[in-house]
């Protein structure tokens, strides 16, 4: 399988020392051997010849494992290695980054962990200090260029310390600039600059002579000591300090450990300034220096500061106002909407796209749109989210229907209670509020998303799904009650069958231990008599217990008799003829108390009856007759001279073999009840199948609707039952051999699609499982197979059905309903078709498709963020328009747009227009075009001011 090549949060340190800076490495017991490679004479060989001394690596190795195992115990998979001016030694073998990167993937290997990427670099002093990585090194040659380049730098090998102590970088008597840093590093050698610890003593920030170096719009990083940094750096990197403020985006801050120390605290947390005492994750597929670039580009998106993964810590009809407080993007306000079409409108960063999602976070729509949501669209929503801090609050004013209103109150923040409610009344399932006002939402670029590949299918399943109202909800209700019921009882299937052999093992167990007692040859005919004597005991006592079984089902019956009855239901007395129903409903009542009056008085009768057959007069003289051949076998016994142990053994043969008789009653008895609930499986799979049909034709019934409803005309649905085959695919994988190398996983895609058509072709069963399932009795329910019939495939795949690990799974796969099938045709003008949804149309063709028939259906509102940005732009004016005008006199619009044709042509009833002021969304106007504010702010926003449309306007020679 390929690596994995996408995104994903890398936990990172960016600046580690190591031994290698002996002046500021904390742990003796792990400091470097001086000096670091000391030559070891060789053992002479036999005759006595001794090779030269070699230097001995084996320290430098042991302190580079020991290292690099810190690392992965805290988590790390990217360190930059940032020693002081790189290293005092001149002999690359010397290094102790040399060896780093050679150990690291046999400790990785030994951890069975993934190698670190390990960015090597160092740390220089150009009057406050700055770390300088770059791209990670996978062998040791790897490393030398650093060393080169600091030697360009101005740092020669024997430069760079002086008395053990790291000097600073400097020319000709001055601290070598930032920009000719940057210059050196990131342009020339693909390196990437980070100001250190730029919040402390020796960092950027503390001193204001810095301030032209912070400016260097090619700084794109600085590491910071705290998180969240104190106010005052965030006054500066967040640009609310002026005299820091920068013409370009601020640099981005992360965090790194300075480690200088392998050492744990007294609570096994890493101590100060070691290994993983601080730590950065950044979102990135792949390590390397453009990443890192691209992280610091988008740190909103990419750079998280310490913690756990992030990744691993996300979770995340009419509407007549919505309100806003305590968001970053967006300033408090409150706005009431028409009950047609309403426009938000707003250059770029005006909130108008935030003021959507949060209404749809406040709904809890924002997952309803698709389960593989594109990554920027989960990034900008996880960024929204962020962005409602503690006194957040979003209300939604609705009507659900009825004109009974309510308000929906959401509290992002809120740690006690629930985050959404109902303002001034309990209810006990908020989601079925929520759900009554039938709300679809569709985010910027959703549309295109949404019809892509076989996801058009499926969204136009789901919006007629949306659209079906309570006879689908009802169907579907009824579905996951048939579903529970189906579990168990093939749990009851499952016992019928263990049952049955539990009664086959007891009663081979019991004729072996007949064979047993039988084989006494000296006893033989006594021990015949005694048998037949307790064989016909044995026999009497189950005549009992039989009469005793019956008696209980005949009245488990008609106790079920006296618990079924017959009742109209409560509005039975609008019907025609109601009074027709109710006497035949008397008279059905009056029969059936008659059959339990009768059942009950010939159970009284047959009770009686058999109480005077099997009673104690009537046995007594047989028992007599069965105790005689008892004692007569007993006394044979005696007089053979059986010994009184062999007695015994005989006694405790047959005590064994009547154990096994009583277990054939019981088992017996208990598959008797267990036989009656399995049998209902069948009856009730039957009724699943069934309402699958059902759930179809509700389907279809609705795409029908919808089409005719379709004010342009331009659409024409083909819907057909079960016939998804990529739905089935995907079951289909779910119960695939574990082991690939059998002929049945070989093969196991073809036979999917093979059973797939069979089906279809058949035309018996309800369902391809049930088609499956017809194998067991059917030797020929797959095709031809490759232009021949592969004999053993069929009962190999349905041994591996009944094996312990899939049967569980397809047991599930029986009970899931394969996903209908559905096209849709865009019309010509002449109704000529001009392409389908899964044919050769564009992509604006397909979302224009798909909004006709979001518009065309259903009475909730529909909040779309943007759609002109995905429609072709010759349907905008001349079928979404009129949609849209149509769509408007029967359910409510709410729509964020920069397109004029939308508001203007349209005719929106509300234009809501939003303007970034102090970096948050704030209502510019309201109201109608009849306002002169609100046709100003259109003309400003949406056409780039008056004088702009007029010039436009003389191009076009109006």
């Amino acid at each position: 399988m390929a690596d994995y090549e996408g995104m994903r949060w890398f936990k990172c340190d960016f600046q580690v020392q190591t031994p290698e800076d002996a002046a500021h490495w904390g742990d003796p017991d792990t400091r470097l051997p001086e000096p670091r490679r000391p030559m070891v004479a060789p053992v002479p060989d036999a005759h006595g010849n001794v090779a030269p001394a070699k230097p001995d690596e084996r320290r430098l190795q042991e302190v580079a494992q020991a290292y690099l195992r810190r690392c992965h115990e805290v988590g790390l998979e990217l360190i930059g290695v940032t020693d002081h001016n790189f290293s005092q030694k001149t002999d690359p073998r010397d290094w102790f980054m040399t060896h780093l990167v050679e150990q690291n993937k046999s400790v990785a290997k030994e951890l069975c962990k993934q190698p670190l990427h390990i960015l090597p670099g160092f740390e220089i002093d150009i009057g406050y200090h700055v770390l300088c990585l770059f791209e990670p090194a996978k062998k040791a040659s790897h490393v030398w260029r650093i060393n080169r380049l600091l030697c360009k730098l101005g740092l020669d090998e024997n430069e760079r310390f002086r008395q053990g102590q790291p000097m600073p970088l400097r020319r000709n008597g001055a601290n070598v600039s930032l920009k000719e840093l940057i210059e050196l590093v990131q342009e020339q050698h693909n390196g990437i600059v980070i100001a250190a610890h730029a919040d402390q003593n020796d960092g950027l920030l503390n001193d204001p002579r810095n301030i032209e170096d912070y400016k260097n719009h090619k700084l794109q990083a600085l590491e910071v000591t705290a998180n969240p940094p104190v106010r005052k750096i965030l006054d500066v990197v967040e640009g609310r300090d002026k005299a820091w403020a920068r013409s370009d985006r601020h640099p981005a801050y992360v965090m790194s450990s300075d480690a200088k120390s392998l050492k744990r605290d007294e609570n096994g947390e890493p101590a100060a300034n070691s290994i993983g005492y601080r730590h950065t994750w950044l979102k990135m597929s792949r390590p390397s220096v453009e990443a890192l670039r691209q992280a610091f580009l988008d740190p909103q998106s990419r750079i998280r500061l310490s913690g756990s993964r992030p990744s691993d810590a996300l979770r995340h009809p009419r509407i007549t106002s919505v309100s806003v407080k305590g968001a970053k993007f967006l300033a408090d306000q409150e706005l009431s909407f028409s009950e047609s079409l309403n426009c938000v409108i707003g250059g770029r960063g005006s909130g108008k796209s935030s003021l959507l999602e949060y209404m749809r976070f406040a709904l809890n729509q924002d997952d309803a749109s698709s389960k593989d949501q594109d990554a920027a669209l989960s990034r900008k929503r996880t960024q929204l989210k962020e962005s409602l801090g503690e006194a957040a609050e979003i209300r939604i004013a609705f009507e659900a229907g009825g004109g009974v209103s309510d308000t929906l109150v959401y509290e992002p923040s809120r740690k006690v209670g629930l985050q959404r409610r109902i303002e001034g009344r309990e209810v006990s399932d908020l989601n079925t509020v929520t759900r009554q006002l039938q709300a679809q939402f569709f985010s910027q670029g959703e549309l295109s998303r949404m019809t892509s590949g076989a996801q058009g299918q499926a969204q136009v399943l789901a919006l007629i799904d949306a659209s079906s109202g309570t006879e689908l909800i009802e169907l579907n209700a009824k579905e996951r009650e048939l579903k529970g019921t189906l579990k168990a009882l093939f749990q009851a299937r499952r016992d019928e069958r263990r049952l049955a052999q539990e009664i086959s093992v007891a009663q081979q167990e019991a004729t072996e231990l007949t064979r047993q007692l039988e084989a006494r040859a000296a006893l033989q005919g006594d021990s015949k008599r005694n048998q037949s004597a307790l064989q016909a005991r044995r026999f009497l006592a189950s005549l009992q217990e039989q009469f005793k079984a019956e008696v209980a089902a005949v009245e488990i019956a008609r106790q079920s008799l006296i618990i079924q009855g017959t009742a109209l239901p409560d509005d039975a007395g609008a019907w025609p003829n109601a009074e027709w129903f109710v006497s035949k409903i008397v008279s059905l009542e009056q029969a059936r108390a008659m059959l339990i009056d009768g059942i009950a008085s010939a159970l009284a009768e047959y009770q009686l009856l058999v109480g005077e057959l099997l009673g104690s007069d009537s046995t007594g003289p047989v028992l007599g007759a069965i105790e005689a051949d008892q004692d007569a076998f007993r006394a044979a016994c005696a007089l053979k001279g059986i010994q009184e142990e062999d007695i015994a053994r005989l006694q405790e043969l047959e005590e064994d073999r009547q154990g096994k008789f009583k277990i054939v009653v019981d088992r017996t008895a208990a598959l008797s009840k267990v036989k009656l609930q399995a049998a209902e499986f069948e009856p009730t799979l039957m009724a699943l199948h069934a309402l699958w049909r059902k759930q179809f034709d509700v389907r279809k019934q609705t795409a029908d609707d919808i089409q005719s409803k379709v004010a342009s005309n331009t659409v024409r649905l083909r819907t057909s039952f079960m016939n998804d085959l990529e739905s089935f695919r995907q079951l289909w994988k779910r119960l695939a051999p574990r082991d690939g190398r059998g002929k049945l996983a070989r093969h196991w895609e073809e036979i999917g699609d093979d059973l797939f058509g069979s089906w279809r072709t058949r035309d018996k069963e309800a369902t391809p499982w049930e088609t499956l399932e017809a194998g067991r009795t059917d030797n020929c329910v797959l095709p031809n197979f490759y232009g021949q019939m592969v004999d053993d495939l069929q009962p190999a795949m349905l041994k591996h059905l009944d094996s312990e690990d899939i049967q569980p799974i397809w047991e599930d796969i029986r009970l899931t309903r394969i996903g209908d099938g559905i096209d849709v045709d865009l019309l010509r003008d002449d109704q000529s078709v001009a392409g389908s949804m899964t044919g050769a149309l564009s992509e604006g063709q397909r979302n224009t498709l798909l909004l006709n028939l979001m518009l065309a259906r259903g009475e909730g509102p529909i909040v779309i963020d943007q759609p002109e940005d995905e429609l072709d732009s010759s349907f905008i004016y001349k079928t979404l328009v009129t949609d849209l005008r149509s769509a408007k006199l029967k359910r409510q619009l709410i729509i964020a747009t920069h397109n004029a044709n939308l508001p203007v042509n349209a005719d929106a009833e509300l234009i809501y227009a939003l303007e970034a002021r102090d970096g948050q969304g704030q209502a510019l106007a309201q109201g109608g075009l009849d306002r002169a504010h609100v046709s100003d702010a259109v003309l400003d926003i949406m056409e780039g001011s008056e004088q702009a449309f007029k010039r436009r306007s003389e191009k076009y020679h109006f």
